[in-house]
């Protein structure tokens, strides 16, 4: 007997049984991205559930959340949980990549112009459908006006900042276009022969400074303004950071009223 899904209702679902949206926004994974989530989730497990949703056959079909099970499986894992949802899955999809995983600009430019074609929007619709301002709406889209040689260099290397692209997509042939493009790369190869000279930071560091970055970035964060689905997977990735971080604390005996005796006092700092 077929399983009758609820939306909103979170599923175990065997990651063989997934089907990938044959339209979804995201065209490139970045293989060291996906490898270093896939030994993320081999060590913690997966924090946010995927959506999935049943496709015309009535298999299984993942609306969001394409990367975890693609690193899941390499983590091998054979199951993950899922949120089934239903409705205009195409919208839904596309919304989720924009606020969760960040698509290339590319990428993001070329499913805008799909979507205004395929619901006939025209930038306003398209800027209230996604929750954004309407000029940002109008300048991403301005980069496919970018030649196709330009889009697949950035496409499959989304260290190339969304501001070069504009700049880019403003000269007014392509050409220029071109020569614009091509001196942000000169100048990139450049600083990363310099920066490759320098003495690089330990991994230790760099999850440090990682950490630091999170802190700063979730102080003040505006989550009353969120959806209810962002807000709970946010309090649900919380919960996990929380616990692991408790874990660590306690294995590494670390005492927080210790650490303050011990911290010298302004008075007892030897300044010689």
């Amino acid at each position: 007997m077929a399983t009758k899904y609820i939306k909103g209702k979170l599923y175990k679902l065997k990651i063989a049984d997934l089907q990938p949206d044959p339209q979804q926004a995201r065209t490139f994974m970045d293989t060291v991205a996906l490898n270093e989530l896939a030994a993320s989730i081999e060590k913690y497990g997966i924090l946010v559930p995927i959506q999935f949703c049943l496709n015309e056959e009535g298999g299984l079909m993942i609306v969001s959340g394409h990367r975890r099970v693609k690193a899941a499986a390499k983590a091998g894992l054979t199951e993950i949980h899922g949120t089934f949802t239903e409705g205009d899955i195409r919208l839904q999809g596309f919304v989720d990549n924009l606020q969760r995983e960040g698509l290339t600009p590319v990428d993001e430019a070329e499913q805008m112009k799909l979507m205004m074609k395929e619901y006939a929007f025209n930038q306003y619709q398209l800027a209230d459908a996604l929750g954004k301002d309407r000029t940002t709406v109008t300048k991403t889209l301005s980069i496919n006006k970018l030649p196709e040689d330009i889009r697949s260099a950035a496409r499959t290397n989304p260290n190339i900042p969304k501001s070069v692209l504009l700049d880019a997509a403003r000269m007014s042939t392509e050409k220029s276009m071109r020569r614009k493009f091509l001196s942000y790369m000169t100048q990139a190869a450049k600083a990363g022969q310099t920066s490759a000279r320098k003495q690089r930071l330990s991994k230790e560091r760099i999850l440090i400074t990682k950490t630091d970055n999170l802190t700063g970035e979730l102080d003040g964060l505006p989550w009353r303004e969120w959806a209810e689905d962002d807000r709970n997977d946010l309090a649900s990735a919380l919960a996990g950071i929380r616990r692991k971080a408790d874990e660590l604390l306690a294995e590494m005996e670390w005492n927080r009223e210790e650490e303050e005796e011990e911290k010298p006092s302004a008075s007892g700092m030897n300044l010689s």
